[in-house]
């Protein structure tokens, strides 16, 4: 008799966390509704209540089995970008009153068959100095909302180019060529020597300009380079002051790969319908 109530427990126990367990769709339905509060919320206290929530359970989320080869298109205020089919970024931005941007991110790294590793970003983008120059771990990144990613054998089999946007000061707009690289233990580290502008090699570029324009920053892979706005003042009184800077509209620039670094190549000739936008977000403050 005590077996047969055992047994019977146990059955129902079992029932019971059966029914609790969550699809994949669902944490996305979740994750969707949270990820809108983040971004459309009135006060700033909602959005950071929102956004630990969205973490919490993004974080829960990719824990689940399947959760690579997911895709969670349903979930709108995000950036999701794979790669090589061993990356996968987790990216957004949560926006606050006064017109400055915090930026969040997960990556899943594929170890093996069945074995991953995820790792979250930390953004200190507004206490770095030079950046062009640091190399950077996942405890202090240089935050940016990431709409492309690169992989090419010749950067190096765990080199991946991002490009991104960062929301600046509240007078000015900035656009990122980041180089992330993965050990075979899946540990991310951020910039690397091979963005080489002349004689100088840097860790990353980041584009400053004002809050007012739209730059152009895409990666054509047809000729396998990344083309970019020019961005200048409207008279030279005005240089270095990057609240007046934008796209000078008559040139692009570029980078493209040479020898294992992407070199810097001025006066692009390329013929780009400026009307195409970014991969996505090409203005998020709008």
């Amino acid at each position: 008799m005590l077996k047969k109530s055992l047994f019977v427990l146990l059955l129902i126990t079992n029932l019971f966390v059966f029914g609790q367990t969550r699809t994949l769709a669902e944490y996305e339905k979740e994750l969707n509704t949270l990820s809108l509060d983040i971004v459309n919320n009135d006060s700033d206290e909602s959005k950071f209540k929102a956004n630990q929530e969205f973490k919490d359970l993004l974080l829960k989320t990719i824990e689940t089995e399947g959760s690579f080869e997911y895709e969670f298109k349903g979930i709108q205020a995000i950036s999701i970008l794979k790669s090589n089919e061993t990356i996968k970024i987790y990216n957004w931005t949560l926006p606050r009153k006064d017109l400055t941007y915090e930026f969040f991110a997960f990556i899943q790294v594929k170890l093996g068959k069945g074995k991953y590793k995820v790792t979250e970003l930390f953004d200190k983008s507004p206490l770095l100095e030079k950046p062009e120059y640091k190399t950077l771990s996942n405890k202090n990144w240089y935050g940016a909302l990431y709409h492309k990613i690169i992989f090419d054998k010749k950067l190096g089999k765990n080199t991946y180019t991002l490009l991104g946007w960062n929301g600046g000061t509240n007078l000015t707009n900035q656009k990122v060529i980041e180089v992330m690289t993965v050990s075979n233990s899946g540990t991310i580290r951020f910039g690397s020597s091979i963005l080489k502008v002349g004689k100088k090699a840097q860790k990353r570029v980041v584009f400053h300009y004002s809050e007012s324009a739209v730059m152009s920053l895409k990666y054509n892979p047809t000729v396998k380079a990344i083309v970019f706005d020019f961005l200048a003042p409207p008279n030279s009184n005005l240089n270095g002051v990057f609240e007046y800077y934008g796209p000078t509209l008559d040139r692009f620039d570029s980078f493209q790969i040479d020898s294992g670094k992407w070199l810097f190549i001025p006066n692009y000739d390329a013929k780009l319908n400026r009307n195409l936008k970014d991969d996505i977000w090409n203005d998020p403050k709008k």
